[in-house]
């Protein structure tokens, strides 16, 4: 499997980071309202996972595109998603403690043959992960730097 990865120190500890990244806590999803904006309003436990539903169309006049995601939880340490029956890329984020910071990385794992896995990770070392680094990484670092100051 092809593997495409970001990573950021975040000036938090590893517990606020993780929540505000996942909106999960030590005693499991927080505020709903954030849940489901995070998530999905369709969000449920099933056994020790998470399942909901995504439309991932890009443009409103696309046709729908209903993904369906699992998603598991370690408190603080990691959560971890998983696209069913799709060729959508997994993803996993990890929290490491890293002297008085947060070491976060997000590693998505590309779900498709090996070849078109090989384009998607030469059109990320080109470009994407700029966008990528804006969309994901960015706005957890500026909400902390926010609090930090």
């Amino acid at each position: 499997m092809v593997k495409i990865r970001l990573s950021a120190r975040v000036s938090a500890p590893v517990e606020d980071v993780y929540q505000h990244v996942t909106a999960f806590g030590e005693d499991g999803l927080l505020d709903e309202e954030i849940v489901h904006e995070r998530y999905s309003e369709d969000i449920r436990l099933d056994g020790a996972e998470y399942v909901y539903t995504e439309d991932t169309r890009i443009h409103e006049d696309d046709p729908s595109q209903i993904i369906t995601w699992k998603c598991s939880f370690d408190y603080p340490n990691q959560r971890v998603m998983r696209a069913v029956d799709s060729n959508w890329s997994h993803r996993t984020d990890t929290f490491h403690p890293d002297r008085g910071f947060t070491h976060w990385t997000v590693m998505w794992e590309i779900q498709d043959n090996f070849f078109r896995s090989l384009i998607k990770y030469f059109a990320y070392k080109v470009g994407t992960h700029r966008s990528l680094r804006r969309q994901v990484i960015n706005p957890v670092i500026k909400h902390f730097e926010k609090d930090f100051q």
